[in-house]
């Protein structure tokens, strides 16, 4: 199992974010991380009180 450091995380999910805006599955793909990764980190920063919103 990878391990991430916060910062990458952070990094990985801004891809979600405009300007680039890019889907979850585009995302995982070009990261190698799954999808359910990414939901996961996603909703664990929301609720750290982080505005993160993604395209399915």
């Amino acid at each position: 199992m990878a391990r991430y450091s916060q910062e990458r995380k952070e990094a990985i999910l801004k891809k979600l974010l405009p300007p680039q805006s890019m889907t979850v599955a585009e995302v995982s793909q070009s990261e190698g991380v799954s999808s359910k990764t990414l939901y996961h980190w996603r909703d664990k920063l929301r609720k750290e009180g982080h505005p993160c919103q993604v395209k399915h």
